[in-house]
C-alpha cells in the first residue's frame, strides 16, 4: 500500500481523542468535578500517558504487522483470532454509540423536522465511501480535516477568550476529592480509543523513526484543545448555567465575536465536531471490516454493507428509548473501553515476556558458541 505520513498519523490521534468529548466526557466531568473539570483533563492527560505508552510499545513491536497479525503472532491463530473478534465487536459498539451521539445532536439541534433515518443515511454514505476507498484515503482526508478544525478552534478561542470570568472557577479545588475519578473518566473516554493507531503497521509510515514523536505532539495538542473548550464553557457560562444545557459545547459558540462582529458562527464551528466523530467512526469501521476480511480470507464489500446496516439499525433504536440512551452513553462505553484497555495491557505483558525469552535464548546460544 501507499505510505502514510507522520502528519496524517498525528491527525488521526487528534480525532480519536475528540470523538467522545461532546455530550459524554464533558457532561461526566462537570457532573463529577463541577467547576474543577479542567483539572480532571490535566490530571487525566498525565495518567493517560500510561495507556499511550502501552499502545506505542505495541505499535513498535513487529512494525511490519498490523494489530490483528500481531495478536496471531503473540497468542497463536486460535486465541489471537478470538482476541481480534472481541476487539472488533467492542470497536463496533463504541463507534456506533459515538455515531448515535452525533446523529442525536444534529437531529435535535439542527434538523428536528427531518426524519432521523435521513440524517443517519446522509452521514453513513461518506463513511461507507471512505472505508471503501481504503486507509490511505482516510488518512489523507483526516489531515485535511485537522487543518480545518485547528483553524476553527483558533477562531473560536480568539472570540471567547476575552469573555471568560475568573470568578466562575471559584471556589478553586471545590471537588478535589473526586479529582481522580473524573480524570479516569477522561482517560477511558478520550485516551483509551487511541488503541486504533495499531491498525496501521509502522512500516507503512514514511520516516517512521519520527512517528512516536508526532503521536506525542498531537496527543498534547488534542489535550490543549479539549482544555480550551472546557475553560471557555465554564469560564463564560459558570457551572450552574453549564449544567442546564444538554450540549453546552455548541451553546458557547453563539457567544463568539470576531472583531466586534457577532454571527451564527456556532453553525460553522459545529463542523469541527462532525469531523471528530466521523473520522473516529471511519477508522473504527475500517478496523472492523479489515478484521472480517482477515478472518474469512475474503475481501469484498458485503462486510462493509452489513456493518453500515447494523449501525443504522442500532442508531435508530438508541435515541428513541431513554433507558437504552442512558445505558449506551453512560454505562456501556466505560465498560467496553476498559475491557479493551485490559486486552492491550495483556498484549504488552505478552510482548515483554516474549522479548525476554528471546533475549535469554540468544544469550544462551552466544554462551554455548
Amino acid at each position: 500500500m501507499k505510505k502514510i505520513t507522520n502528519l496524517q498519523m498525528g491527525s488521526i490521534i487528534y480525532f480519536l481523542m475528540h470523538a467522545y468529548f461532546i455530550g459524554i466526557t464533558f457532561n461526566s466531568l462537570t457532573t463529577i468535578l463541577r467547576q474543577d473539570s479542567y483539572l480532571g483533563i490535566i490530571l487525566g492527560s498525565i495518567i493517560g500517558l500510561i495507556p499511550l505508552l502501552i499502545y506505542l510499545y505495541i505499535f513498535n513491536y513487529e512494525p511490519r504487522l498490523n494489530l490483528n497479525e500481531k495478536n496471531i503472532k503473540l497468542f497463536g491463530k486460535y486465541i489471537g483470532n478470538i482476541i481480534n473478534i472481541i476487539i472488533s465487536i467492542f470497536t463496533l459498539l463504541i463507534i456506533t454509540i459515538s455515531f448515535s451521539n452525533l446523529v442525536t445532536i444534529i437531529h435535535s439541534d439542527y434538523l428536528s423536522k427531518t426524519p432521523i433515518i435521513l440524517v443517519i443515511i446522509t452521514f453513513l454514505i461518506p463513511i461507507y465511501y471512505s472505508v471503501y476507498t481504503g486507509l490511505k484515503s482516510i488518512c489523507r482526508a483526516s489531515l485535511i480535516f485537522v487543518y480545518i478544525t485547528i483553524i476553527l478552534v483558533i477562531i473560536s478561542n480568539l472570540g471567547l477568550l476575552i469573555q471568560i470570568d475568573i470568578n466562575n472557577f471559584k471556589p478553586f479545588f471545590y471537588n478535589n476529592n473526586n479529582l481522580f475519578n473524573g480524570s479516569i473518566y477522561f482517560v477511558i473516554y478520550n485516551i483509551t480509543p487511541l488503541y486504533l493507531i495499531n491498525i496501521i503497521p509502522k512500516n507503512d509510515i514514511v520516516n517512521n523513526n519520527k512517528t512516536n514523536k508526532y503521536i506525542i505532539i498531537f496527543y498534547f495538542l488534542s489535550i490543549l484543545s479539549l482544555l480550551a473548550v472546557t475553560l471557555n464553557i465554564i469560564g463564560i457560562f459558570g457551572i450552574k448555567l453549564t449544567s442546564l444545557y444538554q450540549y453546552p459545547e455548541f451553546q458557547i459558540l453563539k457567544h463568539v465575536s470576531i472583531i466586534g462582529i457577532s454571527s451564527r458562527i456556532d453553525s460553522i464551528l459545529f463542523i469541527q465536531w462532525i469531523f471528530d466523530i466521523l473520522i473516529f467512526v471511519i477508522i473504527g469501521l475500517y478496523y472492523v471490516v479489515s478484521t472480517s476480511h482477515s478472518l474469512l480470507h475474503e475481501k469484498n464489500n458485503i462486510f462493509l454493507t452489513i456493518y453500515c446496516i447494523l449501525i443504522l439499525s442500532l442508531t435508530l433504536i438508541v435515541p428513541n428509548d431513554l433507558f437504552i440512551n442512558i445505558l449506551s452513553l453512560k454505562l456501556l462505553p466505560p465498560i467496553i473501553i476498559s475491557f479493551t484497555l485490559i486486552i492491550f495491557i495483556l498484549m504488552f505483558i505478552k510482548i515483554n515476556y516474549t522479548r525476554q525469552v528471546s533475549h535469554k535464548v540468544k544469550s544462551t546460544d552466544n554462551t554455548s558458541n
